[in-house]
This record gives C-alpha cells, sequence and structure tokens, in this order.
C-alpha cells in the first residue's frame, strides 16, 4: 500500500515532463512554419519583380523598335538610350549618374516598379553569318547595329534588387 501512494507523485512529474515535451515540439513546429512561410512570401515578391523586369525589357524593345530604321541615332539623344560603352569606366547599370526609364507598371502596387536603360553596343555580325566581318569585302548585311537592354526592380522596404539584361540586334 506504501509503493501505490509513492507513485501517484512520479505520475504527475512523468505527466508534467510529457507536457514540456510536447510544448517543446509545438513552439519549434510554428516556428519552422512561420520560417517556411515568409520564405514562400520572398520568393512570391521576386517572382513578381522579375515579371515587373521582363515587362520592361520588353518596353526597352519596343522603344527601339519604334525608333527604326536607325535607333543607334538616338543614343545620346533620349534620355535612358546611351552610346558605345567606354572602356575602364564603370558599368552603366551600376553608375548612380545613369539616368533609368520608368517602365510601364503591369501588376498595380504589388511589385516594384521596373526601370531600363539601352546601350548600343556598335555594329556586330550576325549570329547566321558570324565570319562575314573577317572577309576583305564586307557585305552590306553582315553587320548590324546591336543593343544591350538593362532592367532593375526598383529596391523597395527591404526588397531584393533584380537585374536582367537583354541582347537586342536588327
Amino acid at each position: 500500500m506504501r509503493s501505490l501512494r509513492s507513485q501517484h507523485g512520479v505520475a504527475l512529474i512523468v505527466s508534467l515532463l510529457l507536457l514540456l515535451a510536447i510544448t517543446i515540439l509545438t513552439i519549434s513546429s510554428m516556428q519552422r512554419s512561420t520560417t517556411q512561410e515568409r520564405m514562400t512570401s520572398n520568393l512570391y515578391e521576386r517572382q513578381l519583380a522579375v515579371q515587373q523586369i521582363e515587362s520592361a525589357l520588353r518596353a526597352g524593345e519596343q522603344l527601339l523598335t519604334g525608333l527604326m530604321p536607325n535607333p543607334a541615332a538616338s543614343a545620346g539623344v533620349l534620355p535612358g538610350i546611351y552610346g558605345l560603352p567606354v572602356v575602364g569606366e564603370v558599368d552603366r547599370w551600376t553608375n548612380a549618374a545613369t539616368v533609368w526609364v520608368d517602365a510601364p507598371v503591369i501588376n498595380q502596387n504589388m511589385a516594384p516598379q521596373a526601370q531600363y536603360i539601352v546601350e548600343y553596343m556598335g555594329d556586330w555580325p550576325s549570329p547566321a553569318k558570324p565570319d562575314c566581318a573577317r572577309a576583305t569585302t564586307i557585305e552590306t548585311d553582315c553587320l548590324s547595329p546591336t543593343f544591350r537592354i538593362t532592367a532593375r526592380s526598383v529596391p523597395a522596404n527591404d526588397r531584393a534588387l533584380v537585374v536582367m539584361q537583354s541582347i537586342w540586334r536588327l
């Protein structure tokens, strides 16, 4: 009969330890879920920023198409369109003095607005005929104006900066 009474106290301690273990497991599971939710939210916002930047690249391409037949003539004349990069200088997309053009917003208030710049990269051989510039007589359709379009998201509220580039040629 004496051993039965001593077991009542042990049962209370064991049940409290089990309750403590369950509580610790629950708290760690909640923290993991919160971290995963934040990661998912960041991925979602980054995807929205990528969509905005792709739209900005397309806006740069449309700008160049609108300047046909000679978009290279607008380099240095229109804001956001630059001439040949200068060797040894800082890349334009990292230079604070660069004037960026705001792209149309596709996700209202859901992602930061994207901006773009266009750089004339010179006349380059066609990918279909990469050796045509080495000939003694260069054909008229061998070289074509080539442009680099750089688009970026405008970082706001501790969001990541996303930068993309594309090459556009006639």
